[in-house]
């Protein structure tokens, strides 16, 4: 029968549930003593000034052995999750490394000359001596050609220039000279 009371108080009634227990109180002595007492109590409560409230002393929880284990591996897992994942891309990924320059060989019969040069536009004009092919009159040189279209020429004994006689395609520079025109592809 308290928990009646209490509701009443705390305003928890419906109206009908309000007359009953009106009512109730009215036939019941010891009912409406208990009620009557209940209301004084409340009354003296909400009198009493507010207090701040006390914090509980609680024992503190620590969570299981598992659980800390887990919380310091799991950045461990992720780093090596990603670690793996970048491994697994860098070998799947093909890569194209850019060209790189391929080795040309020049080579020119000039049995004649005492000394043979190249210069083009591979070697930003800057003359490059061959090698003398023992008695034959060949001369050779090898060098690291970029892909593209490149001109170049020969120079024998210091000044007198030429254009390489097995290439067809020839162009006359600024100074009345001939250049020869090479065509480099990409090489895979």
């Amino acid at each position: 029968m308290d928990y009646l009371a209490s509701m009443y108080i705390d305003n928890e009634m419906d109206l009908g549930e309000k007359r009953q227990f009106v009512e109730m109180v009215h036939h019941d002595d010891e009912f409406y003593a208990l009620t009557v007492d209940l209301l004084d109590q409340e009354q003296r409560l909400r009198q009493l000034p507010a207090m701040a409230p006390q914090p509980a002393v609680a024992q503190q929880w620590r969570p299981p052995l598992r659980h800390v284990l887990a919380n310091l591996i799991r950045p461990f897992g992720f780093a090596a999750a990603g670690f793996a994942a970048a491994v697994l891309m860098v070998n799947t990924i093909s890569f194209n490394p850019p060209p790189s320059p391929s080795s040309n060989r020049f080579v020119l019969f000039e049995p004649a000359a005492e000394r043979v040069e190249l210069t083009g536009s591979f070697t930003g004009w800057e003359r490059v001596a061959m090698q003398r092919l023992g008695a034959s009159g060949y001369w050779e040189l090898r060098l690291p050609v970029p892909a593209g279209e490149h001109r170049f020429a020969y120079i024998l004994d210091g000044d007198k220039r030429m254009a390489d006689p097995t290439l067809p395609a020839v162009e006359r520079d600024d100074f009345g000279g001939e250049n020869s025109i090479l065509s480099v592809e990409v090489r895979i």
